[in-house]
C-alpha cells in the first residue's frame, strides 16, 4: 500500500516494521478548542486505512489517537461521533513505540517519526453548520452519519471538502438506493464475487486510498446487468473497506430499485 508522504509530497510505500504489524498513529486535536470535522476525517481516513490493510487477514493494524491533553469529556465525545460515523475505536490513545504511518489532522504534527515511516496529511472538511460537536449539524435533519462518511470517501483525504445540505441529501439518497439494491439481492442464490470490479477497488484503495474508485465501481455494480448474487457478494465485499453498512436492509422484501 502506499500513501502520499506529505513531507516530499510524493507516493511512498507503507512498510511496517513488525511483519504482520502495521502501527498506525493519528494525531489529532488542538489544546483549547474542541475537536472538529477535520480531526473526524482524520480517523475516517485511519479506519479505511485499517480495514484495506485488515482485508484478507494477512496484516494486522494497530490503531492509537495521539492528542494533546484535553478534558476527558472531549476526548469521550470524540470517541462517541467516531462511532457515529463507523469508525472503529483505537486500540489505544497512548501510542507506545514508533508508528509506521502517521495520520496528521489539519495543523498537527508527528513530532519524530522513526525512520522509514509514512506520514500522510488529511486536508479540512467543513460542515454545513458550524457548531458542537462535530457532527451537531446532522441535529438539524436530513442526513445520517453514514451519508457524511459517504460525502467524505468521496474524495481525497488529501483535497479539501465543504460539505453542503445539498451534498448530504445526495449521499444519503445514494445510500439508501444502495443499501435496497443490496437487499433486492440478497433474495437471489449466492454467486462469486465479481473478480474485476474487487481487483481494481483493491487496486485504488491500495493507491493513496483512492475510495472515489471504490465508490465508482459500487455505482456500475448498481447500474450493470450482472447476475444479483455475484453483485451482493461483490458489494459486501467492497463495503467491508468503505463501512457503509450496505447490508443494513436485508430482510425487507423489495423489488429491484429503478433511478
Amino acid at each position: 500500500m502506499r500513501l502520499t508522504d506529505t513531507r516530499t509530497g510524493s507516493a511512498a510505500e507503507i512498510r511496517p516494521a513488525h511483519h504482520g504489524l502495521l502501527r498506525v498513529a493519528v494525531h489529532l486535536g488542538h489544546p483549547g478548542r474542541p475537536f472538529d470535522l477535520s480531526d473526524l476525517r482524520a480517523l475516517l481516513t485511519a479506519d479505511v486505512l485499517r480495514r484495506a490493510g485488515e482485508l484478507g487477514g494477512r496484516l494486522q493494524v494497530s490503531l492509537a489517537w495521539a492528542h494533546p491533553a484535553l478534558p476527558p469529556g472531549q476526548v469521550a465525545e470524540l470517541a462517541r461521533q467516531a462511532d457515529l460515523l463507523g469508525v472503529h475505536p483505537p486500540d489505544t490513545d497512548h501510542p507506545a513505540g514508533p508508528a509506521d504511518v502517521h495520520l496528521l489532522a489539519p495543523g498537527t504534527d508527528a513530532g519524530r517519526p522513526a525512520t522509514g515511516a509514512v506520514v500522510a496529511a488529511t486536508t479540512p472538511a467543513r460542515p454545513p453548520v458550524t457548531g458542537e460537536p462535530p457532527l451537531g449539524f446532522l441535529e438539524h435533519g436530513g442526513a445520517e452519519p453514514l451519508a457524511v462518511r459517504l460525502a467524505l470517501l468521496r474524495h481525497s483525504y488529501r483535497a479539501p471538502v465543504d460539505l453542503t445540505r445539498r451534498t448530504l441529501t445526495d449521499a444519503q439518497e445514494t445510500l439508501d438506493r444502495w443499501r435496497r439494491l443490496v437487499a433486492y439481492w440478497a433474495q437471489e442464490p449466492s454467486l462469486p464475487v465479481l473478480a474485476d470490479p474487487l481487483r481494481r477497488s483493491l487496486a485504488a484503495v491500495g493507491d493513496d486510498l483512492d475510495t472515489a474508485t471504490v465508490l465508482a465501481e459500487l455505482d456500475a455494480l448498481a447500474d450493470g446487468p450482472d447476475p444479483a448474487g455475484a453483485g451482493f457478494e461483490t458489494s459486501v465485499r467492497l463495503d467491508r473497506i468503505l463501512g457503509l453498512e450496505l447490508p443494513r436492509d436485508i430482510g425487507r422484501s423489495a423489488p429491484r430499485p429503478v433511478g
